[in-house]
């Protein structure tokens, strides 16, 4: 991600210098990118200059879907650390401590979430604009990349929204009384008598009927997080290696 925050930084400011400095600019200025890390592939942006309104309208809402993006991959960074580590099952207070912050993050990732769907429809509208099916082509082609991220991080928050809705609704389990609920659940199953003289987990699992703790199903969501992450951090190398093919013809 901050391959492409790089990209549209320089854009930005070089919108900021107007055109009176454009003009007598002998080159257009270069896109520095950042030293490779194994978060931000190193990437060769290339040369841009934004010479147009219609460029100048289209940085600028890229610009803000990008810091939206980016704001959004804190959010989750927080929220996945939150899920992991958070001890809901102690008593009722660390439950109600913990899914109130659990929400409080949800609220504020599913609407930057939104506000970052927003200002991709307005690039996408304005894009229509662009005067050649090559630019407008080059320009969707962005805009898709980026929007996979947001998208993924909108779904991603929608998973959070459901498991505080989750976390409402089950009271705290200690692991003491989740042991406790297990082994009432298999001497249960052991004098109903199975097909099979001796338990079988293969057939009824070994936890059957009972539920997990609230930490163990938090850590889960954490640990998905994690996983999709992958595919945001994707979807935002590709958009930054689109940013040159998108406004070169600005």
């Amino acid at each position: 991600m901050r391959v492409v925050v790089a990209a549209l930084a320089v854009l930005a400011l070089e919108i900021a210098s107007g055109p009176d400095a454009r003009a007598i600019a002998p080159d257009p200025l270069p896109i520095a990118t950042p030293s490779a890390s194994p978060d931000a592939p190193l990437k060769e942006i290339g040369r841009i200059r934004v010479t147009t309104p219609l460029c100048k309208a289209l940085v600028g809402a890229a610009t803000r879907a990008v810091a939206i993006e980016t704001e959004n991959d804190r959010l989750l960074g927080i929220a996945e650390n939150t899920l992991l580590t958070t001890d809901l099952d102690r008593n009722e207070l660390a439950k109600y401590q913990g899914v109130r912050e659990i929400t409080k993050q949800y609220l504020d990732l599913r609407t930057s979430a939104l506000a970052g769907n927003q200002s991709m429809r307005d690039f996408r509208e304005q894009a229509k604009a662009a005067p050649t099916l090559e630019q407008r082509e080059s320009l969707k082609t962005f805009a898709d990349a980026l929007d996979g991220a947001l998208r993924r991080q909108r779904l991603l928050a929608d998973d959070i929204g459901r498991l505080v809705s989750y976390l409402d609704a089950h009271p705290p389990l200690t692991p003491a009384e989740h042991e406790a609920l297990v082994f009432d659940a298999l001497r249960t199953q052991n004098e109903v008598r199975l097909s099979r003289a001796i338990f079988d987990s293969r057939i009824v699992g070994p936890f059957a009927g009972v539920p997990e703790t609230l930490s163990t199903t938090a850590r889960r969501t954490g640990t998905e997080i994690a996983r999709r992450a992958e595919s945001i951090a994707s979807d935002e190398d590709a958009a930054a290696a689109r940013i040159e093919p998108a406004f070169s013809r600005c």
